[in-house]
């Protein structure tokens, strides 16, 4: 069974609120994934949460932010607790099936 373990609970410098997974596999060559979920503008732009490959830091491992696959529109803000638990849920779901496990995770500004 893939497994994502939160590695940093809270990762700076993105959009919204971004999380940084450890993932077992591996996905898009790396084994850690940032999952960050931005709320939505009026009519114009839906909240998301988008996926991204990520260094052991959570800063995107890639030159740019292109979403990847898990990445999906929300139906509404995710503007509880529960409603961004469950899209960071959902976006390792569609990402490949990857089931959270608990860990000890740190603010990523505390990390460093």
């Amino acid at each position: 069974m893939p497994t994502a373990t939160v590695h940093l609970e809270s990762v700076p410098g993105f959009a919204g609120q971004a999380r940084c997974f450890a993932v077992d596999p591996p996905v898009h060559g790396t084994s850690y994934v940032t999952v960050c979920v931005t709320p939505g503008f009026g009519d114009v732009v839906k909240p998301e949460a988008s996926v991204f490959p990520a260094t052991e830091t959570g800063a995107c491992a890639e030159t740019s932010l292109q979403r990847r696959g898990g990445s999906f529109v929300l139906h509404a803000e995710a503007d509880s607790a529960e409603r961004l638990e469950g899209a960071y849920w959902m976006a390792l779901q569609l990402l490949g099936g990857y089931q959270i496990t608990p860990s000890t995770a740190t603010d990523a500004s505390e990390a460093s």
